[in-house]
């Protein structure tokens, strides 16, 4: 990204140099040219600084969230075969959470498939038997 706005900043030292050429040429329309020519790239260099601000933001969030996931390890507690929350939120795949620190909810099961279990953990496919 920096040699792309250094070579904007060298298009707008020519652009500068071309005017001080033109100022022996008479011709208006040729100035104006210049003149909007060198408005646009000061326009794009400030748009890629502000895109590249945003950037370097974005990626600061990422790596904040990334560094956030499992850190609530804590708020969870084990009860009979999957994790909840303090106020009774869950249940959460016991196996992904503590392998992958995700909080993923279980599914209930029904049907013929209760034969394997009560819940299901759509990520990892896991089947739980105990009951809520």
């Amino acid at each position: 990204m920096s040699d792309v706005i250094g070579s904007i900043g060298q298009a707008i030292s020519l652009a500068k140099r071309l005017r001080e050429i033109s100022k022996n040429i008479e011709d208006a329309e040729f100035k104006n040219l210049l003149a909007d020519l060198n408005l646009e790239l000061a326009d794009t260099k400030l748009a890629l600084a502000e895109v590249m601000e945003e950037n370097f933001q974005l990626k600061t969030k990422i790596n904040e969230l990334k560094n956030s996931q499992g850190s609530n390890l804590n708020d969870l507690v084990y009860k009979g075969f999957a994790y909840y929350t303090e106020d009774e939120d869950g249940p959460f795949c016991s196996a992904c959470y503590e392998v992958r620190s995700q909080q993923i909810r279980l599914s209930k099961v029904t049907g013929a498939f209760t034969t394997f279990g009560h819940h299901k953990c759509p990520s990892c496919n896991e089947y739980y038997g105990g009951s809520v």
